[in-house]
């Protein structure tokens, strides 16, 4: 048996982004959920931790003349593993960011922990849900450990879900980004969700990523004008539970990456819900 199940977005990623698949049912109980139909696995809590050996894939484009390599912004990174210009890694770095969907809400993304190779992010609504996300980071290219754009350590009334990461292949941020590139994630997770200590439902998740670096664009949020990188995405969820069903995500984005401070926009749509846009109010970098 297979039906599509379609969430409405709130955010992602992102590329981050990256960043908004299952926040949408995650509002504190007693607050009105900044979009609307829910997910099957509302909140969230990675599981585990331990070590990956990702599968790197070489970009399947032909580029033009090399894009000149330029010196990576002042300030220096939080760890070697995770230096990536277009997503500063530092301890304590925060982003806030506007998100215009049915309703219009704020976050704030803050880089929480940096390890020798990895990092965890976090996203604070002003409506009360919390994310959590972690990455493994490999001479730059960042490499995502949670099922989804905003999945991850997710908290709201009394459910929770265990993820656990089955295998992965690939990038989600690859180090050197280039117009032209290509590039793609796959990822396969189990979660077991529980309420009030029961058992309700085990799921396997499939996650692939396929991106693409287009071209260098000039961007104006309310933090300022940026000479940026566009890059488009198309996500595919999959995720099967109890007794053969099979839910189905699918999601295409536009994100714009400025080099030494992240993005500074995105623009998407999950297939059967309306569009979403984010933009960049303020950024704070150590």
């Amino acid at each position: 048996m297979k039906t599509k199940f379609w969430i409405s977005h709130l955010w992602r990623m992102s590329l981050l982004g990256p960043v908004m698949m299952l926040l949408v049912a995650c509002a504190t109980p007693g607050r009105e959920a900044p979009t609307t139909p829910p997910t099957p696995n509302p909140t969230l809590t990675v599981a585990g931790g331990g070590a990956l050996q990702p599968s790197p894939v070489p970009p399947t484009a032909m580029f033009p003349a090399a894009t000149p390599t330029l010196p990576p912004p002042p300030g220096g990174f939080g760890s070697p593993a995770c230096e990536n210009p277009y997503l500063p890694v530092r301890l304590g770095a925060t982003w806030d960011y506007q998100l215009i969907h049915e309703t219009t809400d704020t976050f704030t993304r803050s880089v929480i922990e940096v390890t020798a190779d990895g990092f965890v992010d976090q996203d604070e609504f002003a409506a009360g849900a919390v994310r959590q996300g972690r990455w493994q980071c490999q001479d730059g290219n960042l490499i995502y450990l949670t099922p989804g754009p905003v999945a991850g350590s997710v908290f709201a009334g009394e459910m929770q879900t265990d993820v656990t990461l089955e295998s992965n292949e690939g990038f989600y941020h690859p180090a050197d980004l280039r117009p032209g590139q290509t590039w793609h994630q796959k990822t396969v997770f189990r979660g077991q969700s529980t309420l009030e200590g029961e058992i309700v439902v085990e799921t396997r998740t499939e996650v692939n990523y396929a991106c693409r670096a287009e071209d260098f664009e000039t961007i104006t949020v309310p933090a300022g004008t940026f000479d940026a990188l566009r890059v488009t995405c198309e996500v595919l969820f999959t995720t099967s539970v109890a007794e053969g069903m099979t839910f189905e995500i699918e999601e295409q984005s536009t994100q714009w990456l400025a080099r030494g401070v992240g993005m500074v926009k995105s623009v998407g749509q999950i297939k059967g819900a309306p569009p979403y846009t984010i933009e960049l109010l303020s950024y704070r970098l150590p």
